[in-house]
């Protein structure tokens, strides 16, 4: 993101465009008007009020006029929050909080706050579909309570990771893939849940 004179000029020309005054974007942002020259003239915004001004000038500018990347972007409207994304490898084990980290290949957003275990993996394959297709971004939750029909992250024995549908009939407990062209298959003790899917995340540019 830019910052001082040129981060100004950008929060200066986007008031210009959306054709509005300093007091109509201080009313939007629930503070005073001099707040609003003072982000143009030293080009310091609160990181609080960031996300905030991605949205409001979003009918005329994208989040580049401000300096923010794509990805930087999602990050910000997401709440900044963000858990590591782990191969389906690592996602069978059993990591801490900084394996989890030194683990991670890059950082998917999420809308909630995640917990200390919770991890994202890019989805591979069609067993899934049509829910669920190849680079879109699970978030799992280790520690959310399993129930029939719930998305899980499974693993057997110290195989890799898979994903598939819970289906919990009396004492019988299935995964199920959403794609008919693959097999139910029957749990047994050999396999472990890992966690629990609580989000969807996909990029499309």
């Amino acid at each position: 993101m830019y910052t001082g004179k040129k981060l100004g000029e950008a929060i200066k020309s986007a008031i210009e465009l959306k054709g509005v005054r300093k007091a109509d974007v201080a009313r939007a942002f629930a503070i005073k008007p001099p707040s609003v020259t003072s982000w143009i003239q030293t080009g310091r915004i609160d990181k609080a009020h960031i996300d905030k001004l991605v949205s409001y000038f979003a009918d005329v500018v994208k989040p580049e006029h401000f300096g923010i990347g794509s990805f930087e972007a999602n990050e910000i409207l997401f709440n900044g929050y963000k858990v590591p994304l782990l191969s389906w490898i690592d996602a069978a084990k059993q990591l801490d909080m900084d394996t989890l980290t030194a683990a991670s290949s890059g950082w998917v957003p999420t809308l909630r706050k995640p917990g200390a275990q919770t991890f994202a993996l890019e989805i591979k394959g069609d067993s899934m579909e049509p829910e669920f297709t190849a680079g879109d971004r699970i978030i799992v939750e280790p520690e959310q309570p399993v129930h029939h029909g719930c998305f899980v992250v499974v693993r057997e024995n110290g195989s890799e990771a898979m994903f598939k549908q819970y289906i919990n009939e009396g004492s019988h407990h299935y995964l199920k893939p959403l794609n008919n062209r693959y097999p139910i298959i029957e749990m047994s003790q050999r396999f472990h849940i890992c966690g629990v899917v609580v989000e969807k995340f996909k990029i499309y540019i």
